[in-house]
């Protein structure tokens, strides 16, 4: 047995002791959550169970890094629900208050998902506060005016994608009678991804791996090569032994 192939077998059982970091994701967020740990160096898999939700996986000894990496990512990012969730399962006569809630809750959804669509934006929440119309204002005024309140997670060590001002611009143009300055904006920055790690593979003859991954293949290697040598010196042994046997006859 050659020591490419010994390279091999070892990498393929190490691999094979997965983890599982990530179930039940749609294909949408698992293949972010794939394309974000490759991207830092940390192979990883995805397979769908049956009842179609994806589970992503990582060789165990990046387990640990591949969970700090997605935390410090936002990864995956939670689902904002649009019209198209709130209204799904709507009851038969719902209350004004209930529609009016529903209507907002959606509204907010989309505009969130929206703003998580700029490169860079790790998580959108936004809050709103609807014209409440005054039936008995001879100007026909709001009771309340509309207000709104943004919160902006963006990753580390990158300026935010997109300007307050543009922020307000977009969200004020979503909603009925808001105006850009009635919008707050605020941008927090995401905890940096851990650097006491390589990320990058190295190069092991005709593998790539990861560096917490290749002391175990070198080990896994060593060991395969020492049992494939007891076994060839016993084979040695016993060849001997079996032509003295046939000898004396």
């Amino acid at each position: 047995m050659s020591l490419r192939t010994v390279l091999i077998v070892a990498a393929l059982f190490v691999f094979g002791c997965s983890a599982a970091i990530q179930q039940g994701l749609d294909e949408a967020a698992a293949n972010e959550v794939l394309t974000s740990l490759e991207r830092a160096g940390i192979p990883a898999s995805k397979s769908r169970a049956e009842d179609g939700a994806f589970t992503v996986s990582v060789g165990q000894a990046d387990a640990l890094a591949a969970m700090e990496l997605l935390r410090s990512l936002g990864l995956p990012r939670g689902r904002q629900p649009g019209f198209g969730d709130v209204y799904k399962s709507s009851s038969l006569i719902p209350t004004p208050t209930e529609e009016r809630a529903r209507y907002n809750e959606a509204l907010a959804g989309e505009v969130a998902r929206t703003l998580e669509t700029f490169d860079g934006v790790i998580l959108a929440r936004v809050h709103l506060v609807l014209p409440e119309p005054d039936p008995l204002a001879a100007d026909g005024k709001p009771r309340v005016s509309a207000q709104a309140a943004v919160l902006l997670k963006i990753r580390a060590g990158q300026p935010a994608p997109i300007a307050r001002e543009d922020v307000q611009k977009l969200v004020a143009g979503s909603v009925p009678g808001l105006l850009p300055a009635a919008v707050s904006v605020v941008v927090t920055s995401a905890t940096a991804a851990p650097t006491g790690r390589e990320t990058g593979l190295v190069a092991l003859g005709p593998l790539r791996l990861t560096p917490n991954s290749r002391g175990s293949v070198l080990a896994f290697g060593a060991a395969m090569l020492v049992i494939i040598g007891m076994l060839s010196a016993l084979v040695l042994i016993l060849a001997r032994k079996l032509a003295a046997a046939q000898r004396k006859h």
